[in-house]
């Protein structure tokens, strides 16, 4: 079965859209798209992280629990 993905560009236009797949007996889901804003403080600790995960430099679970643990118990 194919899927067909429609982006209303109104509320009024998503509206009458779920409203017609209703009548018509159709099943469909809703999707809402969320935009996140972030800092730019925040935009570069990201991309550290991603630049970190592409040169392998993560930190094992275990490791991040045991200093966890540690910072905890101060």
């Amino acid at each position: 079965m194919n899927t067909i993905i429609v982006h209303p560009t109104t509320p009024e236009e998503a509206s009458f859209l779920e409203n017609l797949l209703k009548r018509m007996k159709f099943s469909f889901e809703k999707v809402s798209e969320e935009i996140v804003t972030v800092s730019p403080e925040e935009l570069k600790s990201i991309n550290i992280g991603i630049d970190e995960a592409n040169d392998n430099k993560l930190a094992d679970n275990s490791d991040v629990h045991k200093k966890a643990r540690e910072l905890c118990s101060k």
